[in-house]
């Protein structure tokens, strides 16, 4: 048996650290107050996984003057791809930062909020995971710096036998939802059945549903149940982290 987990929303609660630093980089570069709430809407109504990708989104809908659910309809046939974003930043008239000033703003304020994290997954169910499956894994898309200073802090390496991250992804059209994460994470772990994904997001689901589509296998999506993602359907559902002794 192979257990994998996402990080953000699955282990670890990153409400008060990535979703803070979203606003913080969307209002550093836009110059106007927003509202994180229509922010995260934005997120995850068009399933941006990466909270750069997030706050870049975050600046069009700002910059555009557009009402939220206004921005939403004029968005949906740009939200397909990062280089989409681009391309409604010029139809709109929107400059957008270099995205590396970007990331660089953000990862700034990422460090600031990054201690009001907390855990998710009790230490002692993950080690009863770690004892039950032949292999534990991560595949996330934090970048490695982010995932090493949680990982330490909250001492979480002793559970995990592989881990994937951003910085091993080589270009952003193969992050999740691409399956190309999943088939990294197997090319150094043998694959054996069963194998659960525990994610929160359509990424998540998606990367799992493109992998086993375009590989002829069975991993199972355990869906990590939050207020933001109730409209995602799964086979398997937590609502708190013991349930997956059950499912296991």
């Amino acid at each position: 048996m192979i257990v994998i987990f996402d990080v953000d929303g699955v282990l670890l609660d990153v409400s008060k650290s990535y979703h803070f630093s979203i606003k913080d980089t969307v209002e550093f570069f836009t110059g106007k107050k927003t509202s994180l709430e229509e922010l995260l809407d934005i997120k995850f109504t068009f399933n941006i996984n990466n909270d750069w990708d997030a706050s870049i989104a975050g600046i069009l809908y700002v910059q555009s003057g557009l009402l939220l659910e206004d921005f939403k309809d004029e968005f949906k046939k740009f939200s397909s791809s990062l280089e989409d974003f681009y391309k409604f930043a010029v139809v709109y008239g929107v400059k957008l930062p270099e995205y590396e000033n970007l990331v660089e703003y953000f990862e700034n304020r990422y460090k600031i909020h990054r201690d009001k994290e907390e855990l998710i997954f009790p230490k002692e169910v993950l080690k009863q995971i770690k004892e039950k499956a032949d292999y534990t894994g991560v595949i996330t898309g934090r970048p490695f710096e982010d995932l090493d200073y949680s990982f330490k802090k909250f001492d979480l390496y002793r559970y995990f036998d592989q881990i994937i991250t951003e910085d091993n992804i080589p270009e952003a059209h193969l992050r999740k939802p691409s399956s190309y994460p999943m088939k990294l994470f197997f090319e150094k772990i043998p694959y054996k059945n069963p194998v659960y994904y525990i994610g929160d997001t359509k990424a998540d689901k998606l990367m799992v549903e493109n992998f086993n589509n375009e590989e002829n296998k069975n991993v199972k999506f355990i869906l990590n149940q939050t207020l933001h993602n109730k409209d995602i359907k799964a086979n398997l559902v937590l609502t708190k982290p013991e349930e997956i002794k059950e499912i296991l």
